[in-house]
């Protein structure tokens, strides 16, 4: 090769080499630009993050909390919350800045509700056990100690306080999980119910006034009422609910309520809270249940709601010596869902609740000598799975707050 082309080939390796060199110097810092831009980018998320968190648990600890956080310099960021109303729910928007870069994370939040639980007793009595035959199926908690003899039958999770007593034979089924050490306070809110009562629902005047309601199948209700104690009824009368109670909120402030029938639509239906024990019960008087039982029918559209200020009790009538069924999630404020004069109550078989039952203290349900019934019942209680995520129309919230929908 002459000297030209030596030169030439220097030359043109030369040019190349040049050219990737500055390729080379310019990924090498391109990659340091990316990686400072993803380290913001990421840092910036869990800034964000962390603030959805921070802004969760306020609102967890405090269902009125509304301030938010503004430029909160955090972690060599700065994090900002704003809280919104959307109806009955929460909006958290959450961000989060660092390095000029900012990320936004927003949870939307509900009033969480006791309907969720099939079965749920603040305090379990030391007496009260769940025995052989008894079944929950569904979400179960109590705020006090499980009681159990011999082998019943929890389906889904069970959650408790204070833990679990065992009589022999001590033998339990938790087919879905047990856990103790769990706390869920009995805080809820009713003091909508009568406004909605009195505004587009049917609002009982003052008593102490005792009111039946019968439901039947083609959405009408008959009722009457009679004086607390006086037994002196006034004569049934029958309307149809889109008149009686147009937005389904029934509520009697003062006396006791004593219901039975075959429902048609969404309602919920109480008695006030009262000091003594002659108020604020409410009586089922016979099966009280949809057209179709929702378990069997994911289609059923029919839901009830029973408050009562004090028990729910199973009337002690001979309609209700065999069988029972009830339709409903039962929530009862100062008591739970009882056998009228358990003592002396026949054996009758099985109570058979669709929904859920909710209480301050839990009662019995039967009296057993060794594994034989005597008096009263045996619970089958399965959970209406509707509840998990509907309710109906005004039934009580708790004050505490869950999320239902979490964007990144």
């Amino acid at each position: 090769m002459g000297g030209k082309g030596a030169i030439l080939l220097v030359l043109s390796f030369s040019i190349l080499f040049l050219i990737l060199g500055n390729r080379f110097n310019w990924l090498a810092t391109n990659s340091i630009d990316n990686f400072i831009d993803y380290y913001s980018q990421t840092r910036a998320h869990n800034l964000a993050v962390s603030a959805a968190n921070l802004a969760a648990n306020a609102l967890f600890l405090d269902g009125n909390w509304d301030e938010g956080f503004h430029e909160v310099d955090f972690s060599e960021g700065e994090i900002t919350v704003e809280v919104s109303d959307i109806g009955d729910e929460r909006l958290l928007t959450c961000v989060g800045t660092y390095n000029d870069i900012s990320k936004e994370v927003k949870i939307r939040l509900k009033p969480s509700n006791f309907a969720k639980f099939a079965y749920y007793m603040n305090l379990f009595g030391g007496n009260d056990k769940f025995h052989t035959g008894d079944t929950v199926w569904g979400p179960f908690h109590t705020n006090g100690k499980l009681s159990t003899e011999g082998s019943p039958v929890f389906m889904s999770k069970v959650t408790t306080k204070l833990g679990l007593k065992m009589y022999a034979p001590k033998d339990p089924k938790f087919y879905g999980g047990y856990e103790s050490g769990v706390e869920v306070p009995f805080e809820f809110d009713t003091t909508g119910i009568p406004t909605a009562a009195a505004t587009g629902g049917k609002l009982f005047p003052v008593g102490p006034l005792d009111v039946r309601l019968v439901f039947n199948s083609d959405a009408s209700v008959t009722y009457s009422t009679a004086a607390t104690g006086s037994g002196a009824w006034s004569a049934a009368v029958t309307e149809p609910m889109a008149t009686f109670a147009p937005n389904g909120v029934v509520w009697n402030p003062k006396g006791n309520l004593y219901v039975s029938g075959t429902v048609n639509g969404k309602y919920t239906i109480g008695v006030g809270q009262s000091s003594g024990i002659g108020n604020g019960n409410v009586y089922v008087e016979d099966d009280l249940v949809y057209r179709t039982d929702p378990i069997d029918d994911p289609n059923c559209t029919d839901m009830l709601g029973i408050i009562s200020g004090n028990n729910v009790f199973i009337s002690d009538l001979p309609a209700n010596y065999h069988d029972v069924n009830i339709h409903a999630s039962i929530l009862a404020s100062k008591g739970g869902l009882a056998v009228e004069n358990l003592n002396t109550f026949p054996s009758s078989g099985n109570l058979y609740i669709a929904g859920g039952m909710i209480g301050y203290q839990n009662q019995s349900f039967g009296l057993f000598s060794g594994a034989s019934l005597t008096n009263g019942f045996i619970l089958k209680l399965k959970y209406d799975e509707r509840f998990m995520v509907a309710t109906p129309p005004k039934f009580p919230l708790t004050n505490g707050f869950e999320i239902v929908s979490w964007f990144e």
